[in-house]
């Protein structure tokens, strides 16, 4: 058979055109260089599960598709995949791997996602351990949870839960785009830092392991949630009148906190001052509390109707006068007292106050002994001298019985010490003295004797007999 040029011509561009479509089949679709190995390199993928990975799954590096999963097998841990790279892909070897899903139909492929840009890169029979890959949450249990959430609200009051989420939401689509911005902004946000978040939920193990002990406080929380539920439904009336009434009541808060803007700061920190007092006189308050109640109900048992006996109870003693008598240093000399008719208000010195020696039996209450809250053991007039490494000082080692007095305020403004200006003796003082014999002690230290203050004896002991 003989055939002309046109058919060899013909025959020869089929063959050509044969041949290229066979190579690329081969080559470019069915990828027989894969399958031969040739041109590529073999790692293995561990993981706990496989997550839904398959066979021929793609393998991507950054986005772009750089091989195939040729083989996913069990192993005694978990399951071990197969990945068949381009050997002309420069990966580096510090990576992690995640499975990923590309559609919603749940076509999975495995995303390498390299930790740095630098060397080593990955080679042949390189292994991708378990800790390093990131298997997704299974679909399948979320959806039964869902189902059986959904399948838990009964359908009308499924249709009020959609129509009072349907009201809620009511010309509230601007507002609702900007949340939804703002939740793409914030996972944008979480993507850049995907490898803190994976480590952040693999420290998370801790929390959870904790939450699991205390699932028993979880059941019973979780049944206290249960009746607070029910008796928010039992109240629903009530509740939607407070959510009507609330907008009211808030403007209305809101003018009173503005009408006292200005004077509620100084309110404040005047209570952080008091509150600062109480702190360090915690120990007294406590005391008072405790005494306080006792001391009331002393107080009403003098009435008639508070004690078993019907009549009023009261105890008064008028022994023990002067005894010891009342303390007169540290406080304006006589020349300064006024007429007990002077009712008016007058301003007096700073610092009047018992000033003897802690150790003395007179005005052993004063201020001079009053403890220091803040410092246990001290005992100081004043919290500037508690606070301080003063000790007291007193302005006498005792009381005198006959001026004069070592105390005058308005001597002392002037610069002048207790100690170096002469007081005057007043014109009439006051001293015990022995009944028996008269006998008294004077300002001076001597003894002295009065023979008015003795009775006269008339008589032995026959005087004492009746005649």
């Amino acid at each position: 058979m003989i055939l002309s040029r046109l058919v060899k011509v013909q025959l020869v561009i089929f063959v050509v055109a044969g041949v290229v479509a066979t190579w690329m089949m081969l080559f470019t679709y069915m990828q027989v260089q894969s399958q031969l190995g040739i041109g590529r390199i073999t790692v293995t993928l561990e993981a706990p599960v496989t997550g839904g990975l398959y066979r021929f799954a793609n393998v991507s590096y950054r986005g772009v598709d750089v091989g195939r999963v040729t083989e996913v097998g069990l192993t005694e841990k978990g399951i071990r995949a197969t990945l068949s790279i381009d050997s002309d892909e420069h990966i580096p070897a510090d990576l992690s791997a995640s499975i990923r899903s590309m559609s919603a139909v749940g076509e999975l492929y495995v995303d390498l996602r390299p930790r740095t840009s630098t060397p080593p890169y990955l080679q042949d029979g390189a292994v991708i351990e378990s800790r390093d890959v990131i298997v997704p949450e299974p679909v399948a249990p979320m959806l039964e949870k869902l189902n059986g959430l959904v399948s838990s609200i009964p359908k009308q009051q499924l249709f009020t839960l959609v129509s009072e989420l349907n009201n809620s939401l009511g010309g509230q689509g601007s507002d609702l785009q900007t949340l939804l911005d703002s939740s793409a902004t914030i996972s944008s946000g979480l993507n850049r830092v995907a490898d803190q978040t994976a480590t952040l939920l693999r420290d998370s193990a801790t929390l959870v392991d904790t939450q699991t002990q205390s699932l028993d406080a979880i059941r019973i929380w979780t049944t206290s949630l249960d009746g607070f539920t029910g008796q928010l439904v039992a109240n629903t009336p009530d509740i939607q009148r407070l959510l009507a009434q609330g907008p009211g009541f808030a403007d209305r808060v809101t003018g009173l906190l503005d009408s006292v803007k200005l004077t509620l700061p100084v309110l404040l920190a005047n209570v952080t001052s008091v509150g600062r007092l109480a702190v360090t006189y915690n120990a007294g308050l406590e005391q008072i509390l405790v005494l306080l109640p006792p001391a009331i109900s002393t107080i009403q048992a003098v009435q008639p109707n508070r004690n078993g006996t019907k009549w009023g109870l009261g105890d008064f003693r008028l022994s023990g006068l002067s005894d010891p008598p009342a303390c007169t240093v540290g406080f304006l000399p006589p020349s300064q007292w006024r007429s007990p008719q002077d009712t008016s208000d007058i301003d007096t010195p700073d610092g009047l106050y018992c000033q003897l020696p802690q150790s003395s039996p007179i005005g052993v209450r004063g201020a001079r002994n009053i403890p220091c809250a803040n410092k246990p053991g001290k005992r100081a007039p004043t919290a500037a001298m508690c606070n301080s490494d003063e000790e007291f000082h007193p302005l006498a080692t005792r009381q005198p019985l006959l001026g004069p007095y070592p105390f005058d305020p308005n001597v002392q403004q002037q610069g002048v010490t207790p100690s170096s200006y002469t007081a005057v003796h007043p014109s009439v003082a006051i001293a015990q003295y022995d009944p028996a014999d008269g006998s008294y002690v004077g300002s001076d230290g001597m003894r002295y004797s009065q023979g008015d203050l003795a009775p006269k004896t008339t008589g032995g002991w026959q005087s004492m007999m009746v005649h």
